[in-house]
């Protein structure tokens, strides 16, 4: 599998056996274009400075089913208060900067999605509602925690927006699984209504709500998937749809009307994401999948591919289309199918500037390679990426400050934490942390680590200008 970034989630809410249709966001791209800051920051001469060490501003009790994130140098955590139900939960936010908390509420929260999202200045959370009614989505304000709206269904946030997307699975009636049919019935999906079903849903409505007030402003029905793309900087995404019939439409994302219809190879529209000035979607067609690609307005098609393989993949690699499969990874140009370079196994690869970073199925970084041509440069082994969010969370938090690598060593009971330099490439270590930590988010000027002993360790650092 072949992607830009992936970010090891904390604390992942149970999943159901097979996922039902869900947005899919390019989660990849905003942590990779966040490494690429470190590339400007660190592009110079030889001279250079240690960098300061961080200061801890924060420190608390952190049991193991207990979440955290950062968000605007704010930090959020959940804990469970009640030992007896773990969904009873009490979240806290407290300010970095003035070192104090801010606010503190108690709730109930859906067994299925305990981790909370944020955007547009809200937190939303999934609150458990009375027995057989689906749970609520509640949004509530980030600095007060005062609630702003509740609504009776799930919704996804879309970044830089004024709507939240709510996907609805519509299900055969007779489908639904009474709770012990659930165990042992095989293939169990789960609708938003929070019932378990034996059988796969036969529709999808998607409705866009007003974010800052939660009332709907339009509503899709009888669609079989929705994708999310960008088509230009600076523009809000638009929506890509499909129908029963195979038709892909084009759809303004603040009305939900559609603007055109796309020239569609045929399938099911699987993923979308633009690459440059090329948006490439991926269709699934029978046993494999058919990769087009279009103009950055989606008005014109440029070439189609089908993919035989069945463990094949298509995802982007910094400026390029990276294609994996068992036997190797082919990085192609989106704007005209060639095949640029080619290397043995299935790379998972994250963009850093004019390099490709190798990662494994966590955020281990591995091999360095040279983008334009696949060679391999510098070897980063040892080195973890710290994450950009604890919480489950299609929308990856943005920060203007590049996030910290580390090194955690169990024996000495220390971790180094350090840079990307792009001179190398090579990591520039900052400093050393007292403790063997193994989970760390980082976003704007903090770093949150779990650490031995059930603690919470947050510091705030500032990244040293690389001269």
């Amino acid at each position: 599998m072949v992607i830009d970034l992936g970010t090891e989630r904390y604390e992942p809410p149970a999943a159901p056996a097979r996922a039902p249709r869900e947005l899919r966001l390019g989660r990849w791209r905003v942590t990779g274009a966040v490494l690429a800051g470190i590339l400007a920051l660190s592009v110079g001469g030889a001279a250079r400075s240690p960098g300061p060490p961080l200061r801890e501003v924060h420190a608390a009790p952190l049991g193991p089913a207990d979440t955290y994130t950062l968000a605007d140098g704010l930090l959020l955590t959940t804990s469970v208060i009640d030992p007896t139900d773990q969904a009873k939960r009490r979240i806290e936010c407290h300010d970095l900067t003035r070192r104090r908390q801010l606010w503190s509420i108690d709730l109930t929260l859906d067994d299925n999605h305990l981790g909370p999202r944020i955007g547009g200045g809200l937190l939303l959370v999934y609150e458990k509602a009375a027995e057989g009614a689906p749970p609520h989505t509640t949004a509530l304000d980030l600095r007060t925690g005062q609630r702003r709206w509740s609504v009776p269904y799930r919704s996804l946030l879309l970044p830089d927006g004024p709507i939240a997307l709510v996907l609805d699975n519509v299900f055969r009636p007779a489908s639904r699984l009474r709770p012990g049919q659930v165990e042992g019935a095989g293939e169990v999906y789960h609708g938003s209504d929070g019932h378990a079903y034996g059988e796969p849903p036969i529709e999808l409505v998607v409705r866009g709500l007003d974010l800052d007030t939660g009332r709907l402003r339009w509503a899709l029905p009888r669609l079989d998937s929705v994708r999310l793309v960008e088509t230009s900087e600076g523009q809000p995404p638009v929506l890509l749809t499909s129908s029963p019939d195979g038709a892909v439409e084009v759809r303004d994302l603040l009305s939900g009307r559609a603007n055109h219809r796309l020239d569609w190879p045929g399938g099911e529209l699987a993923r979308a994401q633009r690459i440059g000035e090329t948006v490439v979607a991926v269709a699934q067609s029978g046993s494999g999948q058919v990769v087009t690609t279009y103009s950055a307005d989606l008005r014109q098609r440029r070439w189609s591919r089908e993919l035989t393989g069945t463990r094949d993949f298509v995802e982007r690699c910094g400026p390029l289309l990276c294609q994996a499969r068992d036997t190797g990874t082919s990085a192609l140009d989106p704007a005209t199918g060639e095949t640029r370079w080619e290397l043995p196994g299935p790379l998972r690869l994250l963009s850093l500037g004019p390099w490709l970073v190798e990662m494994d199925q966590r955020t281990a970084l591995r091999r360095v390679f040279e983008t334009r041509t696949g060679r391999t440069v510098a070897d980063l082994g040892g080195w973890r990426l710290t994450d950009n969010s604890a919480w489950p969370d299609e929308i990856p938090l943005r920060t203007d400050q590049p996030p910290l690598v580390f090194q955690p060593n169990v024996a000495s009971e220390q971790t180094w934490y350090g840079m990307i330099d792009s001179a190398g490439p090579s990591v520039r270590r900052l400093g050393l942390l007292p403790y063997p930590t193994e989970e760390c988010v980082a976003a704007q000027r903090f770093m949150a680590c779990r650490v031995p002993g059930a603690q919470l360790r947050v510091w705030r650092y500032d990244p040293p200008r690389l001269l």
